[in-house]
């Protein structure tokens, strides 16, 4: 490269210099020109300052759109039902909800010339304006229904369920174990005493059999077949001769009668002496015995009773009195001390066997179904059996061995003896322990309470089933009641049952009150919290369906829809005056539990006698709360008395708002009774709950024509469409 010179290089820095100036003055000089740094500066500035203007104006009108939406929506909606309205309720009762909702809406916006002296710079248009509902938060929608009600009442409820009703179901001291305990008490003596006379029906089977089988060989077989030792003068054999004492005393005339008869030599017999044969071996025939002696007529029949047809002392069959009394030895066992109370009314384990085997060996020794083998001596008459020595004496007659019959008729006396003081004796222990047994329990005292029992569970009964007395007067509820099961069909519950007024068992009702009770603490012990939600629902029920009187068991208003809305919404039954009748019965059922608890948990009832006095005591207080409370509408009331709970005043409605709680503790009933509640609605107001909205959502289209660079607000959200700004809003109102 050429190497430039001093002088060269002194021009170039030179020239240099210069334009360095000339740039300097053409920004930096002060003679009043516009400068372009400053044109650089300002123009972002004006920018932003459009942006800014038409901002604001987008959030004006957006601001404007929101706050027509919601005065559009609330207008709307403000065309409520009026019938529903009355209770509690709110759901659209207009024409034209789309059509309302536009005119509300476009109502909001006004020009300039309709407010004197204003002008709005940013004023939206209204290109598209729809409202619609959703049917599927109609006010059938379980969810929607539940917080209407609940917002209804939610003031309202405290006051209306007062402070009485607090007190019983707060504070009280209920172990629910020790219920538990009194009605594993109370459930075994009533069924022990049920087992007990079952199992003496089948005994009392047994001993009629018994009876005439021991009286066979400690008798009859003596008295009717062996008989008493013949002493006469008289030679005659007797027409009535019949016993083996008799054909022994008289084998001698008989041969001698016989001998002549066969003696052609002898002169014909007379016809007395031919008698005296005739009657003679008429006593000879087995036959003669077997009427008096059979044993098989009775032994058959002695154990199925006992232990069942195919039964055993150790494995009875279903029925037998054997599995009685086992289960009433299971029951026993189940509560501590009850086995000293019950002792005299048991009955071992012993008395089942000792019968048995005595009575079936008595069987083996007496059975006419065996037959004699060989010729009978008198050294083997002690191998034969009672029948087999039968069979040996008349052998010995025919053969006429008076020796051999005399030997069979001792043989025969000793073995009835052996049988009478051994076998016959050990039955007769047991029938005699089981008659001491039976006396205790048929004690007069005993029979006298149970017929107070079952007195006063008769009149208890019969006056909570006064509905079959009246219910033809109410007949014309049960059309009601099939409407309100198609109205619930259409609402896609379930509808209601018959119900069931057969009076039940002594001892069914008091599982079924200790049942009830129990569901009754257990409600106390998750009160208020188990039932927080459903309890609004349940007092708006009270508020307007409640009960209302008459409440007397007499009067067929009492069990009318009428006047008991709020149990029909409750128990749900679709026929007529069952409603009634089943809060009857639950109320029935906890008094009696309250009544009778008190005995059960202080030391038990000390035998059946005191079991049956607190039972039919129970019974009776019961029966007499429940018509103080159904004539007179008040009872001062403490079921937990033996807890040490306080009594509060109650009444009809203070019951019906405790089953009402103690029901809605599970979201199945919870459901069939809010549209059970729904139906009632419905057929009172004539208002379709599957046409009733109670949600609407408006839909609204707008624009804002920008005034200043339309892609400035590109960079904001939405969309812009030209010179516009649009606008696209939702919004939804419940009430």
């Amino acid at each position: 490269m050429t190497q430039l010179t001093p002088l060269r290089s002194s021009l170039v820095v030179n020239k240099v210099n210069d334009l360095r100036k000339k740039i300097k003055r053409l920004f930096f000089k002060d003679n009043g020109s516009v400068s372009i740094y400053a044109i650089m500066i300002i123009l972002p500035i004006f920018l932003l300052n459009a942006l800014l203007i038409d901002t604001l104006r987008i959030l004006s009108a957006e601001r404007q759109i929101d706050s027509a939406i919601d005065t559009a929506l609330r207008s709307t909606m403000s065309q409520f039902s009026s019938e529903l309205a009355g209770v509690g309720l709110f759901a659209y009762g207009g024409s034209d909800a789309g059509a309302d909702f536009t005119t509300y809406l476009n109502d909001q916006f006004y020009e300039g010339a309709d407010l004197s002296g204003t002008q709005n710079l940013s004023r939206p248009t209204i290109t598209s304006a729809t409202a619609s509902f959703d049917n599927s938060r109609n006010l059938v929608d379980y969810d929607v229904f539940r917080h209407q009600v609940v917002e209804s009442m939610k003031y309202q409820a405290p006051v209306q369920i007062g402070n009485d009703l607090f007190e019983l179901l707060t504070n009280q001291n209920v172990n629910e174990e020790q219920v538990e305990e009194a009605q594993k008490l109370v459930e075994n003596y009533e069924e022990i005493l049920n087992l007990m006379k079952k199992r003496n029906t089948e005994i009392d089977k047994a001993i009629k059999q018994l009876e005439p089988y021991i009286r066979i060989v400690k008798k009859d077989i003596e008295d009717k077949i062996i008989g008493k030792p013949v002493s006469t003068d008289d030679e005659k054999i007797p027409e009535s001769i019949s016993t083996f004492q008799q054909m022994y005393f008289y084998l001698d005339r008989y041969e001698e009668l016989k001998e002549k008869q066969e003696d052609e030599e002898e002169d014909d017999l007379t016809s007395d002496e031919q008698a005296e044969i005739n009657s003679y071996e008429t006593a000879m025939n087995p036959e003669h015995f077997k009427g008096i002696a059979d044993v098989a007529i009775y032994h058959a029949d002695i154990p199925p009773p006992l232990v069942g047809r195919n039964g055993s002392p150790k494995s009875p069959s279903s029925g037998s009195a054997k599995d009685y009394n086992d289960q009433i030895k299971d029951l026993i066992g189940e509560i501590e001390g009850l086995a000293s109370e019950l002792d005299e009314f048991t009955l071992n384990d012993d008395f089942f066997t000792e019968i048995l085997e005595n009575e079936d060996y008595i069987y083996e020794s007496v059975r006419f179904d065996k037959q004699l083998q060989g010729t009978p001596t008198t050294e083997s008459l002690g191998n034969l059996t009672v029948y087999e020595l039968f069979l040996a004496f008349h052998v010995a007659i025919e053969a006429g061995n008076k020796l051999l019959a005399d030997g069979v008729i001792t043989e025969l006396n000793s073995k009835l003896s052996k049988l009478e003081k051994n076998q016959i004796k050990k039955i007769e222990t047991q029938m005699s322990k089981y008659d001491k047994v039976k006396k205790a329990l048929e004690n007069t005292d005993i029979e006298a309470e149970e017929e107070k029992a079952d007195s006063s569970f008769g009149e208890l009964w019969a006056d909570l089933n006064k509905i079959n007395d009246i219910k033809n007067q109410i007949s014309g509820d049960n059309q009601l009641y099939a409407e309100l099961d198609q109205i619930i069909a259409e609402y896609d519950g379930a509808t209601g049952q018959g119900g069931d007024t057969e009076e039940p068992s002594r001892l069914q009702f008091i599982t079924d009150a200790f049942e009830r009770f129990k569901e009754f603490v257990a409600f106390i012990q998750g009160f208020p919290t188990s039932v927080r939600n459903e309890l609004y629902v349940n007092e708006y029920i009270m508020a307007n369906y409640g009960s209302k009187g008459p409440y007397e068991l007499t009067k067929a208003e009492s069990y009318a829809f009428s006047t008991k809305k709020a149990q029909y919404i409750t128990y749900g039954y679709n026929t007529a005056g069952i409603n009634y009748f089943m809060f009857l019965k639950d109320i029935a059922l906890i008094l009696f539990v309250g009544n009778l608890i008190g005995q059960a948990l202080q030391g038990g009832f000390a035998g059946p006698l005191g079991f049956l006095k607190a039972l039919a005591g129970a019974l009776a207080t019961t029966a007499t709360d429940l018509h103080t409370l159904t004539t007179k509408d008040r009872l001062q009331w403490n079921p937990f008395k033996a807890f040490g709970g306080k009594g509060v005043p109650t009444n009809m409605p203070m019951f019906l708002r405790i089953m009402m709680a103690m029901k809605s503790t599970g979201e199945t009933y919870n459901n069939e009774k809010m549209r059970r509640l729904q139906a009632v609605v419905t057929k009172e107001t004539g208002v379709n709950l599957n046409s009733s909205p109670s949600y609407i959502e408006g839909n609204v289209q707008g624009r804002l024509k920008l005034w200043f660079i339309p892609q400035l607000a590109e960079v904001l959200p939405g969309n812009v469409e030209g010179s516009y700004y649009v606008f696209d809003k939702r919004k939804v109102y419940t009430y």
